[in-house]
């Protein structure tokens, strides 16, 4: 009985997650008030990165908890992994936060803003005011890999009655770090 009543908890944090993605701004950046398009709103890959870890290692964390009825500590990877979706977020959002000497009219004017602009949300957290970028891309691709891996080796170790979340190399670790590194330098930069 725990077993089903947490994988449903699970399930409910993960569409509870997607649905606030889709009826809330929870991942958009700071509206914009662009003289000549109006109000421009996007969403925002460093807000996506810390709701994806978020969701899936309280997920996991919930799955465990319903396979043996004891707490499944987290430990290092998944600390590291809350971290750098965390930091990427923060980080992101103090880049993002408006300065006194912005002026919008000034800016480069985003390829992809349309009259009457409908948010797209691949588009939105792949690009920056030129258009789809690599480190974008990369940052996209890499937590991508790294999620399906954690998410089947979780599952392996639940399966085998191995209570505990998947370990990654500090090396693969790094290699995380370091794009969400690019990301944000690059973020910086795109102002």
């Amino acid at each position: 009985m725990m077993n089903i009543v947490c994988n449903v908890l699970a399930l409910l944090i993960i569409f509870g997650a997607i649905y606030l993605s889709y009826s809330t701004k929870i991942l958009k950046d700071p509206e914009v008030d662009h003289p000549q398009y109006g109000k421009i709103e996007m969403y925002s890959f460093a807000r996506t990165q810390g709701l994806w870890w978020t969701t899936l290692i309280g997920a996991c964390f919930v799955i465990g908890f319903g396979a043996n009825g004891e707490v499944i500590n987290l430990n290092a990877t998944c600390l590291v992994l809350l971290s750098i979706g965390v930091g990427t977020t923060a980080i992101g959002g103090i880049i993002d936060s408006p300065k006194d000497d912005d002026n919008i009219t000034d800016g480069v004017i985003p390829q992809n803003i349309f009259k009457k602009r409908i948010p797209h949300f691949l588009r939105d957290i792949l690009s920056d005011s030129t258009g789809i970028t690599v480190y974008r891309y990369q940052a996209l691709i890499f937590n991508l890999i790294f999620s399906v891996v954690f998410l089947v080796e979780f599952l392996e170790n639940i399966s085998n009655n191995k209570m505990e979340f998947p370990v990654f190399e500090k090396e693969t670790l790094g290699l995380m770090g370091i794009s969400a590194a690019t990301y944000l330098g690059m973020k910086a930069n795109e102002k």
